[in-house]
């Protein structure tokens, strides 16, 4: 599956940590997010894989890509891009 253009941009900005994937199409669900992975560091999920975060907070925000932190602190991914619809939003309100 080819890298989105989305993905190619935010993984060419400095984010100060080892960023363990990168997310498209994501949906909040609570406090983790769904969504399509990218750039597997570990390289055990395929791109285009559907994923759910563990629990995640957001650290950084750069150039409309978001970096989000696992609770444990152990992972990082960034944000690529969101579902197109807002309805996510409202998924588990």
């Amino acid at each position: 599956m080819p890298i989105p253009p989305d993905v190619l941009i935010a993984r060419q900005i400095q984010w100060d940590v080892l960023v363990d994937a990168y997310l498209t199409q994501a949906a909040k669900v609570g406090d983790r997010d769904a969504a399509s992975v990218f750039l597997d560091r570990a390289g055990v999920i395929a791109d285009g894989t559907t994923i759910a975060t563990p629990q995640v907070t957001t650290v950084d925000e750069k150039e409309g890509f978001i970096l989000l932190r696992s609770v444990c602190g152990n992972d990082h991914y960034v944000i690529a891009n969101w579902l197109a619809s807002q309805e996510h939003l409202n998924a588990c309100s």
